[in-house]
């Protein structure tokens, strides 16, 4: 398939030099002498590479990249100007540009620097592709969550079958009966396809906090694959949860701000006063712990969450009377 350029620059002349020596490239090439027809034309399209003039009436070629940055972020983008400077070139590649060529140019110039702007546009992304990944085993990327719409109307099937069968209502089974009960709706919503292994995982895991192991088991039986295998697609998204979350989440922040204002103090004293690592429950079910990169409130430093409360300046001796407030409110409750 012919990769797509689009060219945008007053010249007329540059216009056709540009769409003859990238035809015979064989590439597909637009041209306009308007930046805003280039700018509407990306939102239609998706091209390649974008050849931008820095000088045209109207938009500047500066303002161009930026909003193609917004709008086409996976076009490699090649500035063209007949008054090429250091500093221009550099800013332009802050805002998005793979490179610039200098007018006047010859054809083997300005193949030359398309192809190697197209090339590190596409390690470019391979890097981001890789990124994501980690981002979301680190839990810095979500996953999409499960409609609590859907989880109603599977809890409300499961007591009307029960209740025309005689049998007790969900509510009235026991925790492990009513995550089995659910579990079984949630595989027979998705029909049973092991392709939709990751939304079966979510609606489980939205319903109950965490996959339990036995459910684990039993959608590995149902679908006729190994827990293994489930287990290894689960554990790469760090949402996922092999163990019940206590009544209470506690996130510790030790991003950059925080790790300076003693963020890793806090950290330990949680521990400490807790008897868990993160990622761990304490015994009575009370509270779970969790390690984040950054909660978003940087000018508050050192801070810690305990489900949507925020306590910032936290020390390790408020750190301890708060965890000891919320015991004493739950023995009264």
């Amino acid at each position: 398939m012919a990769r797509k350029m689009l060219v945008i620059d007053d010249d007329p002349t540059v216009l056709s030099s540009c769409q003859r020596i990238f035809e015979e490239e064989n590439f597909y090439v637009a041209t306009t002498t308007s930046p805003e027809e280039g700018l509407s034309l990306v939102l239609d399209t998706y091209f390649d590479v974008v050849l931008c003039d820095w000088m045209m009436p109207g938009l500047d070629g500066m303002d161009v990249i930026t909003r193609l940055e917004e709008t086409s972020p996976g076009s490699a983008v090649v500035m063209i100007s007949g008054y090429p400077s250091i500093e221009r070139a550099t800013e332009a590649m802050k805002r998005g540009a793979m490179d610039y060529v200098a007018k006047p140019f010859t054809p083997d110039e300005i193949i030359k620097t398309v192809n190697e702007a197209i090339q590190r546009k596409q390690v470019e992304e391979s890097k981001i592709i890789e990124r994501f990944g980690v981002l979301t085993k680190t839990g810095q990327i979500s996953l999409p969550s499960i409609d609590e719409r859907i989880l109603q109307a599977l809890s409300a099937a499961i007591d009307e079958r029960r209740r025309m069968e005689a049998m007790p209502s969900l509510e009235a089974l026991s925790e492990p009966e009513r995550l089995r009960e659910m579990t079984y709706a949630v595989i027979d919503k998705y029909n049973r396809d092991a392709n939709n292994l990751i939304g079966m995982l979510q609606a489980v895991h939205s319903y109950a906090g965490y996959l339990s192991y036995e459910a684990i088991g039993l959608i590995a039986r149902e679908l006729n694959i190994s827990e293994h295998e489930i287990f290894g697609t689960a554990s790469f998204y760090a949402q996922f949860k092999f163990e019940k979350p206590g009544k209470h989440l506690m996130r510790c922040c030790t991003g950059t701000a925080c790790f300076v204002g003693g963020g890793g103090v806090i950290l330990e004293a949680a521990k400490s006063k807790l008897g868990i690592i993160p990622g761990q429950t304490t015994k009575d079910g009370m509270f779970s712990l969790e390690r984040v990169a950054c909660l978003g409130c940087c000018a508050l430093a050192p801070v810690v969450t305990i489900d949507d409360e925020v306590y910032g300046q936290m020390s390790p001796a408020k750190l301890s009377r708060i965890i000891d407030k919320t015991y004493r409110t739950e023995s009264k409750e």
